[in-house]
């Protein structure tokens, strides 16, 4: 459905959000409230041709911290659809409190050409004073959102160091009432009788088998909604976590900590520190697991700002690893694609990066000098480049991870480059490293005004049989310096293919493929090649392609016509060099 034009009336969309559930069940509540207020607003606009739609966008109980609400969706989908021209909303945090989602809010407004209103407050954002006052708004309702979350935390912490029950899922063995555990006298007798039979067995699921056998159920009780929850058969997790809820023994966990609950206990002390040491004693014995390949996992974004998640594939024995975008909604609807490109590729990319920097002498003394180093540690620290290159290089795949976590703040790849933001002062805390034992980060978060050292690496991301993939070798890296024959033969295959298509119009491309002993498929990839840039035939003849062009890779390239996407994807200069040599005469 096309935008409307100027000439047509503004039909007007009103948005409303409640944070939470409390007072909806009133018969005049805060959304009604709000979306009264906004429909008297536009009411008072009819003599601009102001019309109200029907459709209601309300998101009740959703929190402002995120995009992720119904009828934002929805609203968004009608914006995009053409249908609505203006939004009226009764103050800007009921749009968001997320800075940064109110700019990607904007950004569809203005793409789609809809104006919003905020009826109680009053800003032009035509102007750069009334987009500073609808930033400093923003800034003001997020500011707002997390002091309200820090004070529920504390609130929360405080009760249950006092032993008071804050509420979630009703634990088996007692009922809620007036908002405190009260013993239920049949469940107790349940839990007294898992806790003596888990002594007993030393097996979790022993003690699970018996339980379903003897019919046991989870917990049942009625929800805010009026919807009964629990009554399911017994499992392995619930057994498990009843035998370390220290709630049973009139206890309150709370960060690792126990405190004395308000609750009554089920069980005694005795038997509470029984189990919990045949707990401790079992949790010896977990398997271990093999380290992860995966070393560049949460440490990377692509350039539109997505994490980068791993597909791990397995065909015909063979494994395929990517690191590839993880695609958000967002996303979807601005039709963005996924990055994504060899994950053993990338990991070479990146440690090779980060050794180099240990062996560039400035980038070091750069990095090194930023956090106030100078004289005589300066030279130390300086010198110690190479050794921690080698530690970096020598480092097993379960130390590896780690020393990556310590040194990398950021990484984000874009279609042409890799940008490393590196921690200065991990840096120096790894040249000081004697590579024996677990090299860790230190235990202060990493602070946007830590001290940081840049590198940014020429890597092209192109697109090939339908994938996005990162070549080993950058563009513009120095060729080979001698012909590969395989790389000389396509070429000349590719020059008799095209001449007997010339000469023999008629005569079907089986037929010809055929003649050359090659399937017809094969035989149309060769054909191909004829479309490739002179100075790329040339390079091959001559020798000097990129160490990256195989055979196999040239053949099955989803090969452009747009030459500067072919030296692109193969790894070439931009420009051949006779063409830059004319560029400057």
């Amino acid at each position: 459905m096309p935008i409307l034009d100027s000439k047509q009336s503004p039909r007007c969309a009103i948005y409303t959000r409640k944070s939470t559930d409390h007072g909806l069940e009133k018969d005049f509540n805060t959304l009604d409230s709000q979306r009264e207020v906004c429909s008297a607003y536009i009411t008072s606009q009819r003599h601009k041709g102001w019309s109200e739609l029907p459709q209601v966008y309300e998101d009740a109980a959703q929190s402002g911290g995120n995009i992720d609400r119904p009828a934002l969706h929805q609203l968004m989908h009608d914006i995009e659809t053409g249908r609505v021209n203006v939004i009226v909303i009764y103050k800007i945090d009921r749009l968001t409190r997320s800075l940064a989602d109110f700019v990607r809010l904007m950004d569809l407004f203005e793409r789609f050409e809809v104006s919003f209103v905020s009826v109680t407050q009053a800003f032009d954002t035509s102007d750069s004073m009334g987009r500073l006052i609808l930033n400093i708004l923003l800034t003001f309702a997020q500011f707002e959102r997390e002091m309200i979350a820090d004070r529920i935390r504390d609130k929360a912490a405080a009760m249950r160091k006092k032993g008071k029950w804050i509420g979630g899922t009703h634990p088996f063995g007692y009922d809620v009432v007036d908002r405190k555990l009260v013993i239920n006298a049949k469940e107790a007798e349940t839990v007294r009788w898992v806790f003596n039979r888990f002594l007993e067995l030393g097996s979790y699921s022993a003690v699970n088998k018996e339980a379903k056998a003897a019919g046991m159920l989870t917990k049942r009780w009625i929800n805010r909604k009026g919807e009964v929850s629990g009554g399911k058969p017994v499992s392995n997790g619930m057994v498990y976590h009843m035998l370390g809820n220290c709630l049973y023994a009139g206890l309150v966990n709370y960060q690792g900590a126990e405190y004395p609950g308000e609750q009554e206990a089920i069980i005694g002390p005795e038997l509470w520190t029984a189990a919990k040491e045949l707990r401790a004693r079992r949790s010896m014995f977990r398997p271990c697991s093999e380290p992860s390949p995966n070393i560049l996992l949460g440490l990377i974004t692509d350039g539109h700002g997505r994490r980068m998640v791993i597909s791990d594939e397995r065909k015909r024995a063979r494994r395929y690893r990517y690191y590839m975008s993880d695609q958000s909604r967002w996303a979807t609807t601005e039709g963005l694609k996924r990055y994504r490109c060899k994950a053993d590729q990338l990991e070479e990319l990146v440690l090779a990066t980060i050794g180099r920097m240990f062996c560039d002498r400035e980038q070091v003394r750069s990095a090194l000098i930023s956090l106030g180093r100078r004289g005589t540690r300066l030279k130390q620290l300086t010198k110690a480049g190479r050794e921690a290159a080698k530690h970096l290089s020598d480092a097993p795949l379960d130390r590896l991870r780690e020393i990556l976590i310590a040194l990398i703040a950021h990484g984000e790849i874009s279609r042409d480059r890799v940008k490393l933001l590196l921690r200065c002062s991990e840096l120096e805390r790894f040249l000081l490293w004697d590579g024996n034992g677990l090299f860790r980060g230190s235990k202060s978060s990493w602070s946007s005004t830590e001290p940081t050292l840049l590198i940014d690496v020429p890597a092209s991301v192109v697109r090939f049989e339908r994938a996005l993939v990162m070549p080993i070798e950058p563009a513009g890296t120095e060729g080979t310096g001698r012909t590969e024959p395989g790389l000389v033969s396509l070429v000349h295959e590719a020059r008799r293919a095209q001449a007997m298509i010339d000469e023999e119009r008629a005569t079907p491309v089986s037929e010809l493929a055929k003649r050359m002993h090659r399937q017809p498929g094969f035989f149309a990839r060769i054909l191909r090649l004829n479309y490739l840039a002179p100075d790329i035939i040339r390079a091959i003849l001559e020798g000097t392609q990129p160490k990256g062009l195989t055979r196999k890779s040239l053949v099955y390239a989803n090969l452009p016509m747009d030459w500067a996407l072919q030296r692109q994807m193969f790894g070439f200069p931009e420009r051949p060099d006779h063409q830059r040599s004319e560029a400057r005469y």
